[in-house]
């Protein structure tokens, strides 16, 4: 990849992001919950693949000054926007930070739908589960947002929020096989 770049997915599964790991040639750092650091083993795991921790409850100044570095570094950054996993695989409400980030580094969005991580890692479990069901990213079109840099900055957050969440229920429609 060149330049900056942030890859939104949806969150079905604790199996995410070894599954979009795998699905993407280049290298990636990761917006994941602080709570994730709390799991000792996991720790040098996080550390290894470039994540960085953040409160998807609060506006996480630290986490976002650590994504904007991110950008200017010229890497891509990989968030769930959602904050969590969803319990049902829809779309849930998406948080403002993804697009706080992307409206102030200019950096283009690339929604990222997910379907079948869910049957590796059901919602509610750790364990993994042996499956043949077939695991699917689509990556769509990237979303640029420089036709709301003019605006006051809450409405262009909500105009792209929702452009944001109708890319992304598309990506995962595509990805479900529905398209």
């Amino acid at each position: 990849t060149r330049g900056p770049l942030i890859l939104a997915s949806n969150h079905i599964s604790d199996s995410d992001p070894p599954v979009l790991g795998a699905a993407v040639r280049f290298p990636i750092a990761w917006m994941a919950k602080r709570e994730l650091w709390q799991i000792r083993p996991l720790v040098p795991v996080l550390d290894f693949v470039g994540s960085f921790p953040v409160d998807p409850a609060s506006p996480d100044r630290a986490a976002l000054k650590m994504a904007a570095q991110v950008l200017q570094n010229g890497d891509a950054l990989v968030v769930f926007p959602e904050g969590c996993i969803s319990p049902d695989g829809e779309l849930g409400a998406i948080m403002p930070g993804a697009m706080l980030i992307a409206l102030k580094s200019g950096a283009p969005v690339v929604p990222v739908g997910m379907w079948g991580a869910q049957k590796i890692v059901p919602h509610g479990s750790l364990v993994p589960r042996p499956t043949l069901a077939p695991v699917r990213v689509h990556f769509g079109a990237p979303l640029r947002f420089d036709d709301l840099q003019d605006l006051p900055p809450r409405e262009a957050r909500v105009l792209a929020t929702r452009r944001l969440e109708n890319a992304l229920r598309e990506a995962r429609s595509i990805a479900q096989g529905n398209r």
